[in-house]
């Protein structure tokens, strides 16, 4: 915490009140971000984005799983869920069998308005539950940005 002067005072906010400010500033943030670096380079910003995102999915599974056995999609989708929480995400789980979850997030968080920004975005996601189960598929079946009335984010046991 930064000290004041003793004769100075900031009144405290609830801590549930700042987080979420603070939060939905640096989201603004980074979308703000990541459209600059679209609008000025493109496809290769989009591989850039994809890079850092993917980069930051497998770091988080390698030190989630560890060297033990793969997650079972009920347990990838939890921790999912507990990522979308982090983000204070609304929705909820629309399926949860031992072959699909869905998850149903009425807004993005970010809040992006750009396709291609978002599917660059989620390859941490895709490389989350990669990292946790190679032998699941990660997708979004619907999204805001492309029009759609919610995202729904999936998980699934490949064929």
């Amino acid at each position: 915490m930064i000290k004041l002067p003793p004769d100075i005072e900031i009144p405290d906010r609830p801590l549930d009140a700042r987080y979420k400010g603070v939060l939905r500033g640096l989201l603004t943030r980074i979308k703000g971000l990541y459209d600059a670096i679209y609008k000025r380079y493109g496809d290769d910003g989009l591989d850039l984005i994809r890079e850092v995102s993917s980069s930051y999915g497998r770091d988080i599974a390698r030190r989630v799983r560890g060297d033990g056995d793969p997650l079972p999609i009920k347990d990838v989708g939890l921790y999912l869920v507990k990522v979308f929480n982090n983000m204070r995400s609304e929705g909820e789980v629309t399926e949860f069998t031992d072959k699909r979850v869905a998850i149903l997030v009425p807004l993005c968080p970010y809040p992006f308005d750009k396709v291609e920004i978002c599917q660059a975005h989620t390859s941490m996601e895709r490389a989350l539950v990669q990292g946790l189960n190679p032998d699941l598929d990660y997708e979004i079946e619907l999204s805001v940005p492309a029009g759609d009335p919610f995202c729904l984010h999936v998980l699934k046991k490949r064929m």
